[in-house]
């Protein structure tokens, strides 16, 4: 399966009353390659986040998946699956029943999922990342490598036919290398781009094909 890059040419957004951007100004991460994007610290981290997600909305700049400009379409439409940090993931509800979270509600015909459908999807994503976690068993019974796959599960699940992955690298939180790994192994017609706030996390991920920092930008 082909895929598309991620690319973002150019893009500004305000963040604390400050007017940021990339470093270098163009990003692009090639299909089944790591980028990442260095930010001054959390709220940064997030901010940046929030804007590729289609939380919040860049001052000038575009973000393209393959040809197609997704810079202003909502966060549903634009296919970009995340690994929040640490995974979060729901303490309360099983590792199948946060497989499925995103998934709870009706299809886009408005019909409601089923739960032998909902079983299928949890099957086959759990077989294609070669998860081995028990379903049955709860957040806190995995470690915090597992963890992480299951949110990326999660994100699969969610999608099924996503553009790219987003991985949220926080200091306080476990590094985010297993699930990188993961990803690129089976998703490898994905690109993968990780957003943290600490060069040393950075430094050691050893994966990356390109690095960008996020910097005060000019003024308009």
């Amino acid at each position: 399966m082909a895929g598309r890059p991620l690319q973002l040419d150019g893009l500004s957004w305000e963040h604390g009353g400050r007017p940021r951007t990339l470093n270098p100004g163009l990003l692009s991460v090639a299909a089944g390659r790591v980028g990442v994007v260095l930010a001054e610290d959390a709220g940064d981290a997030d901010a940046f986040a929030d804007l590729l997600l289609g939380r919040a909305w860049p001052i000038r700049g575009r973000i393209l998946s393959g040809k197609e400009e997704v810079t202003s379409l909502s966060s549903r439409e634009r296919g970009i699956a995340l690994v929040p940090a640490g995974g979060g993931l729901l303490p309360h509800l099983t590792i199948e029943q946060n497989i499925v979270f995103g998934l709870r509600g009706r299809d886009e015909k408005g019909h409601r999922y089923g739960r032998d459908f909902l079983r299928g999807q949890v099957r086959f994503i759990t077989d294609r990342l070669d998860l081995g976690v028990p379903l049955d068993r709860r957040p806190y019974d995995l470690s915090a490598d597992q963890r992480l796959w299951v949110a990326l599960a999660r994100a699969m699940c969610y999608w099924r036919r996503p553009n790219a992955v987003l991985v949220e690298d926080r200091a306080g939180h476990p590094p985010c290398h297993s699930v990188v790994g993961r990803s690129l192994a089976a998703l490898p017609h994905l690109p993968v781009l990780v957003v943290g706030d600490e060069d040393d996390r950075i430094e050691t991920l050893g994966t990356p094909s390109a690095r960008w920092e996020v910097v005060d930008a000019d003024e308009p």
